[in-house]
């Protein structure tokens, strides 16, 4: 049996909201800050005294009671939207800050990448910021002159490592302390959000990188809004929201019940006319979405090579317009909201006008394509080639292993996206 490395019980943070006290700028002004002194600190022994006055301080709960059982060589990742708490987690873990209440044990050597390029000096070179920052991260000389060229060559900057960093662009000095922190070697690994660094194919290679760590038979704490990353990588998933932990366990059945928490909402019929915000210029409004499978069931999962079907309805805003030309568009994004199946009616060949009632527009997926995951729908309304109405990440639905082509063989590899294939022998 796994023995336990991260064991956290009842871990509470509370921050007081309060204004920070400027530091004087002249020496005029510390003359003022140095007499006033006395006076301030007299105010605030004063207010300590007074229950009432004390009771009013605004303050904010970060953690709430948090408790976690983490086992060696698991792979955690933890989700959540942005003020939920998880860095806050992350840097009590790392001893980073202390708790307001609880405590927590951790067996083993940690090294954590909360914030990449933390400690970098503009005066000195990329070489030597490497040995820097890698000392700060917890590595001694000898462990960095050992990994000195993979992570030059990992980061992708050889040609200006002996240049100051003050002339790195961004994206150079994020390449290069990604670089450092990917070749720490500890028992426990703790990292937030790194993946939002760098360009789509350094963020592809970071991916890699964490696969390897996460094979590697370290034990993992993994904060990411990059929900395939999370699926792909973790064993297991925390769900932590305003400050606690909602729900834990596999991937795919937690993150898509947090994906489908996080959209607009997560039924099959969805009121369109209560979203507030939308794009174009309102000439007509969406009003009703439904998904629905081929027997016109209303359902959210659908298995790879199924019928999906939407009803959307909306109807006209602008009574001059009624009888112009009339484009939906139906936009899947990932769950990374990068686009992956774009329709509208004309590319497949039919022409839509806008009526003077309630307009009724069926759409479908023949086979679904989409490889196992989440997606979200979005809708766009062209009238007469303008932006009318759009409705960005509706609703969501999740994409699960199926027979794409029909045969009794379900789909087995993971793949991205499926499609039809002709083979032949000769």
């Amino acid at each position: 049996m796994s023995k336990t490395v991260i064991k956290a019980t009842n871990i509470s943070k509370k921050y007081t909201i309060g204004t920070k006290n400027s530091k004087p700028q002249t020496l005029a002004g510390e003359i003022i800050n140095f007499i006033n002194t006395p006076i301030r600190n007299f105010k605030k022994i004063k207010n300590l005294s007074n229950s009432s006055h004390a009771n009013k301080t605004n303050s904010i709960w970060a953690l709430k009671k948090i408790n976690l059982n983490i086992k060696e060589k698991e792979i955690v990742g933890i989700i959540g939207a942005n003020g939920s708490g998880k860095s806050t987690l992350l840097k009590i873990l790392s001893k980073i800050t202390t708790p307001t209440g609880g405590e927590a044990f951790i067996y083993g050597k940690v090294g954590s990448l909360l914030e990449v390029g933390t400690g970098f000096h503009d005066e000195l070179t990329g070489k030597e910021n490497i040995y820097l920052n890698g000392t700060i991260l917890g590595m001694n000389k000898n462990e960095i002159t050992k990994n000195l060229n993979d992570i030059i060559d990992f980061s992708g900057v050889k040609n200006f490592i002996d240049t100051p960093v003050k002339r790195y662009s961004s994206g150079m000095r994020v390449r290069l302390a990604f670089s450092v922190a990917a070749y720490l070697e500890p028992e426990i690994l703790i990292i937030d959000e790194v993946l939002a660094v760098g360009d789509a194919s350094f963020q592809k290679k970071c991916l890699g990188k964490m696969d390897d760590v996460a094979k590697s038979g370290r034990t993992v704490l993994f904060v990411s809004h990059n929900m395939e990353s999370i699926m792909s990588l973790c064993s297991r998933v925390i769900w932590i929201d305003k400050g606690e932990i909602v729900r834990e366990g596999d991937p795919i059945s937690v993150v898509n019940e947090y994906l489908e928490t996080s959209s607009n909402t997560s039924h099959t019929e969805i009121d369109l006319e209560q979203i507030e915000k939308r794009g174009g210029d309102g000439s007509v409004k969406f009003t009703k979405l439904k998904i629905l499978n081929n027997e016109m069931t209303e359902k959210s999962q659908f298995n790879i090579g199924e019928v999906l079907k939407l009803l959307i309805s909306l109807k006209p805003i602008e009574k001059g317009l009624i009888d112009s030309n009339l484009q939906i568009k139906v936009i899947i994004k990932n769950q990374n909201n990068t686009n992956v199946l774009n329709f509208n009616n004309e590319s497949a060949g039919q022409q839509f006008h806008l009526l003077n009632k309630t307009n009724e527009i069926t759409f479908a997926i023949p086979k679904l394509p989409l490889g196992q995951g989440i997606y979200s729908i979005s809708l766009e309304a062209w009238v007469n080639g303008g932006k009318s109405d759009t409705v960005g990440n509706v609703c969501v639905f999740e994409s699960i292993a199926g027979d794409f082509n029909g045969y009794g063989i379900s789909s087995s590899d993971h793949s991205m996206f499926y499609t039809s294939s002709i083979w032949g022998q000769s």
